[in-house]
């Protein structure tokens, strides 16, 4: 995947949250881990195959990056829980993240026709690193539902041998379901050994 202007506004939008948590899973100095962090960013990135201009999943392989790079970096691994804790507060922290999924709205018809159109589209991609998924209407317009056969985050942990992050990830759905106004529910998960990662949404009153 090229450098380019993405994956370059990702990090410069999340790398100050990203550093003012680093309290929470180790010692060393906030600047220089994120200095290291950033060449290994760039450094996975270049493993990964470019995605398709409309494929949504871009944004999710470039936050997985981040948190891996500054993983990988740390010369004492914290427990799962610390690591989700970081995630978590590293992207709630940031104002454009918090605005970005208040603003959206997933359950209207035109957001409904897209979703199902993304879904079929992603049956047809051969990238590992991005995710196949299909989606189901609920019984009306304020519940849907989306099962995932495949995740890059579970195919990029794998691939980078720290598969045991990816629950700190999987976790954040539920927060970013709260911000954006629905009730998040889920039995499986691909890194919990289940079938699939169905996901399920409902509209708060």
């Amino acid at each position: 995947m090229k450098y380019g202007l993405l994956p370059r506004g990702m990090w410069q939008v999340f790398q100050k949250p990203f550093r003012r948590q680093l309290c929470l899973i180790t010692q060393e100095a906030p600047q220089a881990m994120m200095k290291k962090a950033r060449i290994t960013y760039r450094s996975i990135l270049l493993d990964i195959p470019d995605f398709d201009k409309d494929d949504r999943f871009l944004v999710n392989i470039l936050s997985a990056a981040m948190l891996a790079a500054v993983y990988l970096n740390l010369r004492e691994k914290p427990e799962l829980s610390a690591i989700t804790e970081y995630y978590h507060k590293s992207m709630t922290e940031n104002t454009v993240m918090k605005l970005f999924l208040k603003q959206s709205d997933s359950y209207s018809e035109k957001a409904q026709a897209r979703l199902a159109r993304q879904a079929a589209a992603s049956r047809t991609r051969g990238n590992p690193y991005s995710w196949e998924f299909r989606y189901e209407p609920g019984t009306d317009r304020n519940s849907y539902s989306c099962y995932f056969d495949t995740c890059g985050i579970w195919h990029l942990f794998q691939a980078l041998g720290i598969p045991e992050i990816t629950p700190a990830m999987c976790a954040y759905d539920y927060d970013m379901a709260e911000l954006g106004g629905s009730v998040f529910t889920r039995q499986n998960t691909l890194a919990g050994g289940g079938p699939c990662c169905d996901c399920h949404y409902q509209k708060k009153a």
